[in-house]
């Protein structure tokens, strides 16, 4: 009983500070609805462990044990592929100032020379 309610007030604070972070405002809609739902996931899985094992047996899963695991492993997969995304992209995007800012700055030059 005491681990469960642990467990719920962890998941809720983090839930919290993931809303509450400033940042978050750039988070998208999609990704703030599915972490709802997971936090509202866990929570009931917490409250009634046995529908772990009936969803896990409803797709075909042995175990709940194993179906987390499953579902986990996916996430973080999909966390990786999504920062791997996300720091490509914010190369780019550094590459394409650093080449405007060099071609200012020698523009500048440039000007400076002629007068």
């Amino acid at each position: 009983m005491i681990i469960q309610v642990v467990l719920i007030a962890g998941i809720l604070l983090v839930f919290g500070w993931f809303l509450a972070n400033p940042r978050s405002y750039q988070v998208h809609a999609w990704i703030k609805i599915l972490t709802a739902l997971f936090t509202l996931l866990a929570v009931i899985v917490i409250l009634f462990p046995g529908t772990a094992n009936d969803m896990a047996h409803l797709v075909g899963v042995g175990r709940g044990a194993d179906l987390l695991l499953y579902v986990l492993s996916l996430s973080f997969i999909f966390a990786l592929v999504s920062m791997y995304m996300r720091n490509k992209e914010e190369q780019r995007k550094l590459v394409k100032l650093a080449r405007k800012i060099a071609i200012l700055e020698a523009n500048s030059q440039k000007t400076e020379t002629k007068s």
